[in-house]
């Protein structure tokens, strides 16, 4: 085999390292910039406690933005005097105050006592899981089901049921964790009012860091990244809500137990994509099966409809196409964030992933740009 090519590559990978070396000798400032980036990523590894109000004071500024921005919009008096920024924010955080108190006072208490109850029950139901896995059993055993068969439905009706279960507890364990850190979400707003009132200072002077002949570059790519979460978050606040309203009401008229714990669990799981709807339907379908096997057909029955609806409804005229990905890119993202941080990873997954996207669309062509210049 010919040696050269080989060499030749490694040669000239050689002169690029040391040219590049060269390059940052000559230039200190160079150094001393990516020493910060390191030491920067560095700490911001180690601190990974703040990510929790960062993400939530992102999601909430992206959330009420629109509003905040109409309601600066109104004009006042003769003169057509419109509010200060600043005021528009805080009259829109104090409407925001006042839903977050109906909505604690209609349905969260009620969620409370729901959920100690389905805590409570939690024994109780298992059994009765135990007992309709042996009484599928003896059935398997009369309709003469060959072993690895039979041992393939106890094994799948064995594990669904545990990790609904699992599911549902880590689920609504989270949300208490969430809500006992009370200093880390007392900064929440004030991080908030911080992004939607001072958002394009913010952004130039991230712009500001980066020589002037990438700057436009720069502004492109926040703004782009931007508008895809931006879309994405309020796209699915909304989805999810309706998705969770719609499954409470079903359950509730079907009389199926816990009504709350299952929209709650519908509302959270619907941020995950694709599979999210399918997990949260796992729990519903086993409670109404522990009733009766015609609830498990009519529940089994709501949840195709909704699912058809969302898919087909909901989703094309909230989301639109603002997740350009293919689902089998959503897929292995959701895969990956649920191997590295379980549930909040897969529901972050989706929109990092989309970030990731316009960012290695736009840093994948720059010497391209810079050629045809």
């Amino acid at each position: 085999m010919d040696q050269k090519p080989a060499l030749a590559g490694n040669v000239t990978i050689i002169l690029l390292f040391s040219n590049g070396i060269n390059t940052m000798i000559k230039s200190p400032s160079v150094l001393i910039k990516i020493a910060i980036l390191v030491i920067g990523f560095y700490i911001f590894s180690q601190i990974t406690s703040i990510y929790l109000p960062i993400i939530l004071a992102i999601i909430v500024a992206f959330v009420l933005n629109p509003i905040v921005n109409a309601v600066a919009a109104i004009p006042f008096g003769t003169k057509q005097y419109h509010l200060p920024r600043g005021i528009a924010i805080l009259l829109v955080f104090l409407l925001a105050g006042l839903l977050l108190a109906l909505v604690t006072t209609f349905v969260l208490f009620p969620f409370i006592n729901e959920f100690n109850k389905f805590v409570g029950d939690l024994p109780r139901l298992m059994a009765k899981i135990q007992n309709l896995a042996i009484l599928i059993q003896q059935q398997a055993n009369l309709a003469q089901i060959p072993d690895n068969f039979r041992q393939i439905i106890e094994n799948g009706l064995g594990g669904a049921a545990s990790y609904a279960v699992s599911l549902t507890r880590n689920a609504f364990n989270t949300i208490f964790v969430f809500a006992t850190q009370i200093i880390e979400l007392v900064i929440v707003p004030v991080l908030a009012y911080y992004f939607l009132k001072d958002w394009r200072s913010l952004k130039e002077g991230v712009v500001t860091l980066f020589p002037a002949s990438m700057q436009l570059r720069t502004i492109s790519i926040i703004e782009e990244m931007a508008t895809v979460v931006s879309n994405y978050i309020r796209g699915q606040v909304v989805i999810s809500v309706i998705i969770g309203l719609l499954v409470f009401c079903g359950m509730y008229f079907l009389k199926v137990d816990y009504p709350l714990v299952l929209g709650l669990l519908a509302t959270l799981t619907e941020a995950i994509p694709i599979i999210g709807p399918i997990i949260g339907s796992i729990p519903a379908l086993l409670l109404a099966s522990l009733a009766s096997p015609m609830l498990a057909i009519k529940v089994a029955a709501f949840y195709i409809i909704i699912h058809q609806i969302e898919n087909n409804i909901v989703v094309p005229n909230i989301m639109g196409h603002t997740i350009d990905l293919h689902p089998a890119l959503i897929i292995i993202s959701l895969l990956i964030g649920g191997q590295f941080y379980g549930i909040t990873g897969m529901i972050l997954a989706v929109p990092v992933a989309a970030l990731l996207k316009v960012l290695l669309r736009h840093l994948w062509y720059l010497d391209d740009d810079k050629k045809d210049r």
